[in-house]
């Protein structure tokens, strides 16, 4: 630009001056301070003659510092040597160059930094003397926005390609419900691409259909931010879709909601999958409720260790004579009642024993066990008890009946069936059983008695000499007579345990010698097996039978014996109980036989119940010993159960009760002969002796 020059005035003299004292006033300074940009003024010699205050601002000098100054102590030294040839060239030919013309163009900090800028210059001319006037914009916040926006435009590109991979349909709505984003899989679902879906209001482009409609939905996203649940939808095809919905609004920092952010996802087939099960399942279910109902037996579903009702069929009023009520324990149900429950002796079982809750408490399974049920009308019905706990379902699987469960509580079905015509069967056979043997004892007799009388009246000398096959078929008759004795005996046992006849015949006695005295006995029997018994050196008393209490000893260490073809050791322990309340003793009789196979060990126990394996391995037994053991130590007072594992062995053990200690004090002063006699091959060891 050019200065006025008035008429009159020599233009190279006083108008010249008037400019020159104009640019240096006060007043042109104020109005350099006025504008917005950074403004300085440099010379031809590329000395600065004028700075605004914003200038000293961004370059970071005072006002004294910049004037004076070569404008080099504004430029990075990268640019001074190219800036110097873009001023002379410049001042040749001075123009007007507004700002952002596309430079990238830098200035230098008073601190060294450099700060990204803008420059537009104007040239004036004061007289002779030329200057340019540099308007400098400090573009750091600009740049640093340019960043920023350019990495936000990379991002949302990337995010952008990432919902389009999304396999959901992901739809972005405005508060308006109008569709502002529509990924690929939304136009893979519902049949509409992105371009005719922007714009669209999403719920009237879908037909949605809300579970509880649209205002709930909009309440909860409102209160809590989000919403989850199922929708139905239409496609652009007109087919029903079946959605799982997740929406989220999405906030500004103030709180105003700017969009709602929907992803949906096809689970049509998966409903259709559940209600076609769902279908099969309620078919299944019809025909399992005719089949429960027609099950000639009681079958009750009972979950809590109280055994609560879940459900019954008809059955159980037959068994029970009275309406078990859904929800009622089973102890409410028999006390309502008046319902008794007993053993087959007619001894009243306490809570404890009783199978429909044992099974709850012990979570495994008890088959066919015999009890009594005494009716409030005085009427007796044996039945046979089995029980089964059972898994209980997730909650997803659980039906309307399950759903009563509380969490952690068991379940378990239990069945009891009426045996009246087999008791009356078995009442027959028993009676058979009882003739039989009563009739086998007088003929067996007889030929035990001429067998050892030939025997003993050879040895005497009395009579011809047998021959060795003579010998040898006299022993065989009476080893066969003497384990047909012992059958016989068993039945017997059996015929009088089944009428309530056998008696017990008890005393304090010290079970200790006691069983020192089976274990001697038997182990003359065997030369494969080492019998090992362990007892405290103290006595141990209890009011027992000792003629039937060995009868129990004899048959668990025989089977031992007899369960370990292989031989090996077997250990017979005898301990005082302390994991009771009541003091009692522990016996228990160990080897590493056969075992017994899991699926079988409920029935073990049963009268005439051999394990498989026995008969595989060849072992001979009746399958009696067992359950008059078990009779007869539950007629003791006692429990008797076991442990084993197939092809390792078992463990049988007995309990039963002890007696005060002024009781024992009593039968201390009792001989106990048998626990001095000495026998070969006793070796004491610790509180015990060991045998063989």
């Amino acid at each position: 630009m050019t200065a006025h020059h008035p008429q009159g005035q020599d233009p190279k003299g006083g108008g010249a001056a008037v400019q020159t004292r104009l640019l240096k006033s006060p007043l042109f300074q104020q109005f350099l301070d006025l504008l917005p940009d950074a403004l300085i003024v440099v010379d031809q010699q590329g000395r600065l003659v004028h700075a605004n205050t914003q200038a000293t601002t961004v370059f970071g000098y005072s006002r004294d510092e910049l004037l004076g100054q070569t404008l080099d102590l504004l430029l990075p030294e990268r640019f001074r040597e190219i800036h110097r040839q873009h001023a002379a060239h410049y001042f040749k030919a001075p123009r007007l160059r507004p700002m952002g013309v596309g430079l990238h163009l830098f200035a230098r900090h008073k601190d060294g930094s450099e700060i990204p800028v803008e420059i537009s210059l104007s040239p004036l001319r004061v007289g002779e003397q030329l200057y340019v006037i540099a308007a400098v914009r400090d573009m750091t916040a600009q740049r640093r926005a340019e960043r920023e926006r350019a990495l936000l435009l990379q991002n949302l590109s990337v995010q952008g390609e990432l919902l389009n991979q999304a396999y959901d349909a992901i739809i972005l709505r405005d508060p308006l419900d109008r569709i502002l984003l529509w990924n690929r899989g939304a136009e893979r679902l519902y049949g509409w691409s992105a371009q005719e879906a922007l714009g669209r209001i999403s719920t009237r482009l879908l037909k949605t259909d809300f579970p509880e409609g649209q205002a709930a939905v909009r309440t909860i996203l409102e209160r809590d931010g989000q919403w989850e649940g199922e929708l139905t939808q239409v496609c652009r095809d007109g087919r029903l879709v079946i959605v799982e919905s997740r929406q989220a609004l999405v906030r500004d920092q103030q709180g105003q909601v700017l969009a709602t952010l929907e992803i949906n996802r096809d689970i049509s087939e998966r409903r259709q999958r559940e209600r076609e099960a769902r279908a099969m399942l309620a078919g299944h279910l019809s025909l399992l409720e005719h089949l429960f109902e027609a099950l000639p037996f009681a079958v009750a579903l009972v979950a809590g260790e109280a055994a609560r009702l879940l459900l019954a069929n008809q059955g159980v009023r037959r068994v029970w004579g009275a309406d078990w009520p859904t929800g009622i324990s089973f102890l409410e149900f028999l006390q309502t009642h008046g319902i008794i429950i007993s053993d087959i002796r007619g001894k009243a079982l306490a809570p404890e024993e009783l199978i429909t809750l044992r099974v709850l408490r012990e979570q495994r399974a008890i088959a066919l066990y015999q009890e009594q049920i005494r009716r409030a009308d005085g009427s007796t019905l044996p039945v046979l008890v089995s029980a089964l706990p059972l898994r209980v379902p997730s909650e997803a699987l659980r039906g309307e009946l399950l759903r009563q469960l509380e969490p952690g509580e068991p379940l378990a079905l239990v069945i009891h069936q009426d045996v009246t015509p087999l008791k009356e069967a078995e009442e027959l056979k028993d009676e058979f059983i009882s003739i039989a043997a009563h009739e086998l004892r007088t003929p067996l007799a007889a030929l035990t008695g001429y067998a050892e009388m030939l025997l003993r009246q050879t040895e005497r000398g009395h009579g011809p000499p047998l021959a060795p096959w003579q010998r040898e078929a006299l022993e065989e008759i009476q080893q066969g007579t003497a384990r047909l004795a012992s059958l016989t005996e068993e039945l017997l046992d059996l015929s009088r345990l089944q009428a309530g006849r056998l008696q017990l015949q008890r005393l304090p006695a010290d079970i200790v010698p006691l069983v020192r005295q089976v274990g001697r006995r038997l182990q003359q029997t065997t030369a494969r097996h080492q019998l090992e018994i362990q007892a405290p050196a103290e006595p141990l008393v209890a009011l027992i039978d000792p003629h039937r209490l060995e009868q129990v000893l004899t048959n668990l260490i025989e089977n031992a014996i007899k369960y370990s073809p292989q031989g090996g050791p077997i250990r017979v322990t005898v301990a005082r109980d302390a994991g009771e309340q009541a003091p009692a003793v522990l016996i228990s009789v160990q080897d590493h036989g056969i075992g017994i196979p899991r699926h079988q060990q409920g029935q073990i126990g049963g009268r005439f119940m051999r394990a498989e394996n026995a008969r595989a391995w060849g072992i001979e037994g009746t399958g009696l010993g067992l359950y008059l053991a078990r009779a007869l130590v539950e007629q003791h007072g006692g429990r008797l159960w076991f442990e084993s594992e197939e092809g390792q062995g078992s463990t049988f053990f007995v309990r039963l009760p002890l007696l005060g200690e002024e009781s024992e004090e009593r039968c201390d002063r009792l001989p106990r002969a048998e626990a001095e006699i000495a026998t070969p091959g006793i070796a004491e060891a610790g509180g015990g002796q060991a045998l063989g």
